[in-house]
């Protein structure tokens, strides 16, 4: 009989996304470069010009000031 595999690391949801709480790998995960709360990759949005990693919350005080 096969003995079952371990799960590839990009489905082994080790860490939990501090904004929308679904897991993830550790290696995966995103900092955001004005509050530094660790996200996944759905929960940040990067500028393009300076390829700075922000959360969308950030992201949207950003706007709003500017």
């Amino acid at each position: 009989m096969a003995t079952k595999k371990p799960l590839p690391y990009w489905l082994d949801g080790t860490d939990s996304c501090e904004l929308c709480t679904h897991p993830h790998a550790h290696g995966t995960e995103r900092r955001c470069a004005a509050c530094d709360r660790a996200a996944c990759e759905h929960c940040v949005s990067v500028d393009r010009e300076t390829g700075e990693i922000l959360c969308h919350e950030c992201l949207a005080e950003e706007k709003e000031a500017g």
